[in-house]
């Protein structure tokens, strides 16, 4: 970040300068499905937006209101994001559900979101208004009427209001499914420090065409795919997440196409690409524009890294091209990242040092101790890091400990949660990541996390979620229940484990597990990798009765030789 703070105030001074260009100016570029595309110029998305805001106000949404979107990524979900910021409005985004057989799991989701952030409407598809009936009674906006009057040439506008810093831009929840959120609050102010702190980072500029799948409600896919490039003013393509599931290839043909210079994703994309594209695919393709390849969201593993680069160096992807970085929702996202053109890099360091001397030891990468840390870059400008013990005293480089960060992006905290807000925070203002990790030369080694949270391909979820999901099912012990995330060795991404006890006798078993996992899956969207039962009483506890989730982790499903049992 500059000395004199970000270039522009808000991201509506960003878009709102580029927008003056008229047909000069840059654009969203829209890929719903394959040989199908749709421009938005930044002017045209500012018009839409006045419009939308005059449209979003006869719905009764007014300047402080907060407001749902669960759209899928398209020129639905840019038009009500933007109309809604420009009403003075804070938009949150939310995933649309995949299928509606497990709409009742949805739909109690989105009654505890909506108690808790009390929006003044939730914009969404027909689709979704048809399936949910019984939120009727809540301010349900059809997200294509919506477009279909904010792109009419002679509907109302509303005046255009650039905002102040202290406006919250926008919301984004922390949960990977919608059960007990977490909503960060984030201002123009966090919001345009955050992509001055990356974008100047990196050197990414207006000349810089972004390729993005990341979904939009995920802030990785919101502020890569969208708000960074309209803060430089570049062009920016959009594709939907499910065809990048469902034709990786396409995401590849996508950057060679428009020559795309930016690309963001988790860990676990890479690894899908490197092991789903096939050869013959990728006829024709170039990746020498590649030149940010931003990983984050969830662990890097340096097997998946090794495996993309070498893969995709036939196509002329760039050696240095791989970005890796750390960040979460309550920095807006960024905290560091690898510089362009420095190298990758990982250490290898004893496992049985970091455990019980919280020390960085470094040992022979082919060691049996040796766990592999990725270096995630040092922070970006504007932003501090510091590793304490567990009473708060700063460590020193090579000292593994509690991960805090500082930084103008830094949000206020939750809406609505001041205790948790509160207790986030060490004075004066040192936010608690929940992060374990160590610094050596400036950058920054997570090693494992405080928190409970899962990992699945970028997503964060509470363990609880699932764990209140596996006790609807008869059969399940209610309390008795543990959800936990496992890597498999040489596996991109965490899968998630359930520990579930049951007095079902043996023979039950087997429909037993179809139904935990179909009651986790349709009320979460995500699939159990393994349903671990296991008899009364065998879950370990706290003397005061919490599950201790890392032993029962270790127990039943890395080592359940130890526990003499093996069902899974």
């Amino acid at each position: 970040m500059t000395e004199t703070g970000p270039r522009f105030p808000s991201m509506w001074h960003a878009l709102l300068a580029e927008a003056e260009r008229g047909s000069d100016g840059s654009a969203v570029t829209l890929l719903p499905e394959p040989d199908r595309e749709e421009k938005v110029r930044y002017d045209a998305l500012v018009e839409n937006a006045t419009r939308c805001a005059a449209a979003l106000a006869e719905h009764a949404v007014g300047h402080g209101d907060r407001v749902l979107l669960c759209l899928p990524t398209g020129a639905q979900f840019l038009t009500a994001f933007f109309g809604t910021q420009l009403l003075g409005a804070t938009p949150t985004a939310i995933a649309v559900p995949i299928r509606f057989g497990g709409a009742a799991g949805f739909e109690g989701q989105l009654k505890e979101l909506v108690e808790y952030l009390r929006p003044a409407a939730i914009v969404t598809t027909a689709a979704v208004i048809e399936a949910l009936p019984e939120l009727a009674g809540t301010n349900l906006i059809d997200g294509a009427a919506l477009h279909a009057r904010a792109t009419a040439s002679d509907a109302p506008t509303h005046p255009i209001r650039r905002p102040s810093g202290d406006d919250l831009a926008l919301i984004q929840c922390t949960s990977g499914s919608t059960g007990t959120p977490k909503g960060v609050m984030i201002s123009h102010a966090n919001l345009a420090a955050n992509c001055e702190q990356l974008t100047g980072a990196v050197g990414w500029s207006r000349a810089d065409t972004t390729v993005s799948w990341a979904p939009l409600y995920h802030d990785m896919g919101l502020i890569t795919g969208i708000l960074c490039p309209v803060y430089v003013g570049g062009n920016t393509v959009l594709m939907p997440p499910t065809r990048f599931l469902r034709a990786p290839a396409e995401w590849l043909r996508h950057i060679s196409t428009y020559r795309g210079a930016v690309a963001a994703a988790p860990n676990f994309a890479y690894g899908y690409v490197t092991s789903r594209v096939r050869d013959e695919e990728l006829d024709g393709v170039d990746l020498s524009c590649w030149r940010m390849a931003f990983c984050g969201a969830e662990p890097i593993q340096p097997a998946t890294v090794q495996r993309f680069v070498g893969r995709f160096a036939r196509w002329g992807l760039p050696a240095d091209a791989f970005t890796p970085g750390y960040g979460m929702a309550e920095a807006t996202l960024v905290i560091t990242t690898k510089r362009l053109g420095a190298p990758f890099t990982f250490d290898s360091i004893d496992r049985q040092s970091a455990v019980t001397g919280a020390r960085a030891v470094d040992v022979d990468p082919q060691s049996a101790s040796a766990v592999q840390v990725v270096d995630c870059g040092e922070p970006v400008a504007g932003a501090e890091l510091r590793i304490v013990d567990d009473h708060g005293h700063p460590l020193g480089e090579n000292r593994i400990g509690h991960v805090q960060f500082r930084s103008p992006s830094r949000t206020a905290g939750y809406f609505d949660l001041p205790e948790e807000s509160t207790a986030s925070v060490h004075a004066p203002d040192w936010w608690k990541t929940g992060d374990i990790g160590y610094l050596r030369d400036g950058g920054l080694r997570i090693t494992s996390r405080a928190k409970d949270l899962v990992i699945i391909r970028g997503a964060n979820y509470f363990p609880s979620d699932f764990e209140q999901a596996a006790e609807t099912v008869p059969g399940v012990r209610l309390g008795a229940v543990i959800a936990v995330g496992h890597r498999p060795e040489n596996a991109d991404s965490e899968e998630l484990h359930l520990i579930v006890e049951t007095e079902l006798d043996a023979e039950q078993h087997a429909s037993l597990r179809r139904a935990v996992r179909a009651a986790v899956s349709s009320r979460t969207g995500v699939t159990p990798a393994g349903i671990h039962l296991v008899p009364k009483r065998s879950i370990p506890k706290t003397t005061s009765g919490k599950l201790q989730r890392a032993k029962a982790r270790e127990l039943f499903v890395v080592r359940p030789e130890l526990a003499g049992l093996a069902d899974a």
